[in-house]
């Protein structure tokens, strides 16, 4: 029996530090491709990074170059980039995340929706009043003192 192995969905997205020029910067992003093809995985969509602001600084840096990159690997290489990865200097942060197949993406809520049933007509103010209850007439009200006492007598 052969062992088949298959290749999965990845997305790696990384923040460059913001002190290199901007050929370095792609020199850095290219080196990052290179190190996934080496891994044996394929990038299929690379984004050049681009300058952003920081929420909030890292390693005492307010900018950076964000890159982000799908690419598809085997998943016991995955370890192996990992670990290159955080080797990288020029590297401030990464994710690497696995995507989910497309058999398995879904419409978010789409069993869950219900329809919306809209207001036929708007209450009037004598609908929204209570109605008073129905006074109860002398021969319900004797009836129920004797069932009463009845009760009252047995204990």
């Amino acid at each position: 029996m052969e062992n088949v192995a298959t290749t999965k969905a990845y997305e790696l997205a990384y923040h460059i530090i913001p002190d290199l020029e901007g050929a370095d910067v792609n020199a850095r992003a290219q080196e990052l491709n290179d190190l996934i093809a080496q891994n044996g995985g394929s990038v299929s969509v690379s984004k050049e990074p681009r300058k952003i602001h920081l929420s909030y600084p890292i390693k005492n840096k307010n900018y950076a170059y964000f890159g982000l990159m799908d690419f598809s690997a085997l998943p016991e290489t995955i370890e192996k980039i990992n670990a290159q990865m955080k080797l990288q200097n020029s590297i401030l942060r990464y994710l690497l995340l696995s995507k989910p197949d497309k058999k398995e993406l879904r419409v978010l809520g789409q069993h869950r929706t219900r329809p919306r049933i809209a207001k036929t007509h708007e209450l009037t103010a004598a609908e929204t009043t209570k109605k008073p209850a129905k006074e109860k007439t002398k021969e319900e009200a004797a009836q129920l003192e004797q069932e009463l006492e009845k009760v009252i007598e047995g204990l």
